[in-house]
């Protein structure tokens, strides 16, 4: 188990990673978030505990090595990799992350509390894959390192009205390509099993699935 307190404006959080559920001392926390392997016993244990079932993610890992797409070619939008522009990576962010439970905290879905949370994830990034149309970024992706043979997909997204247009595969391309250079085995990423659109990506890019976990919230009163 492990367990780490943040604080939001007002909201204290208590972000909590375990392998099932169990009785966990809250402190001075106003809002308790847990990560679980997905089980249906655990999610009948946890709405009886009283808290809200808000999300599954899950584990992708594409094998670099093995990966055999011509990945210049489908970087077709110019990325370049910066530690600028992070006012507009915030930006993009707080436009297309509405829902995203790694960032609204509360049972219900609160951008002024996830606005928070977001300039917190923002202020932590050094470099990013940027994509930049016209001297502006339209989209962005960020990489931190996992273990010594593996690259992470910490952070991504791309505005709403360029996501038709090959941006998120060329951010995905140009970080393979990046892992690739840098000698790494794997590119890992965790995403909601809602968000269709970026599973099928990671399906074409030849991903793996693994591991998948719930994520409760609950709001002490």
């Amino acid at each position: 188990m492990s367990s780490e307190v943040k604080q939001y404006g007002e909201i204290i959080l208590l972000d909590i990673c375990d392998t099932q559920p169990a009785d966990w001392a809250s402190g001075n926390a106003t809002n308790i978030r847990v990560r679980l392997p997905a089980a249906p016993e655990h999610e009948i244990i946890m709405h009886g505990k009283g808290f809200f079932w808000a999300d599954r993610t899950i584990g992708a890992s594409i094998n670099v090595i093995r990966c055999a797409l011509d990945l210049s070619r489908m970087i077709r939008m110019k990325i370049e990799e910066t530690s600028e522009y992070k006012n507009e990576i915030l930006r993009i962010a707080e436009s297309v992350f509405k829902t995203d439970r790694r960032f609204h905290i509360r049972p219900e879905c609160d951008m002024s509390v996830a606005v928070h949370v977001l300039q917190d994830w923002v202020a932590d990034l050094d470099k990013n894959l940027v994509c930049v149309h016209k001297d502006a970024p339209v989209g962005f992706l960020v990489l931190k390192e996992m273990a010594s043979d593996t690259l992470f997909v910490h952070l991504a997204a791309v505005m709403e009205k360029y996501q038709a247009a090959g941006v998120a595969i060329a951010l995905y391309a140009k970080a393979l390509q990046v892992a690739k250079d840098g000698g790494y085995k794997r590119l890992n990423g965790r995403i909601s099993t809602l968000n269709m659109s970026v599973m099928n990506l990671y399906a074409y890019l030849g991903a793996n699935f693994f591991e998948p976990e719930d994520i409760y919230l609950k709001e002490l009163k």
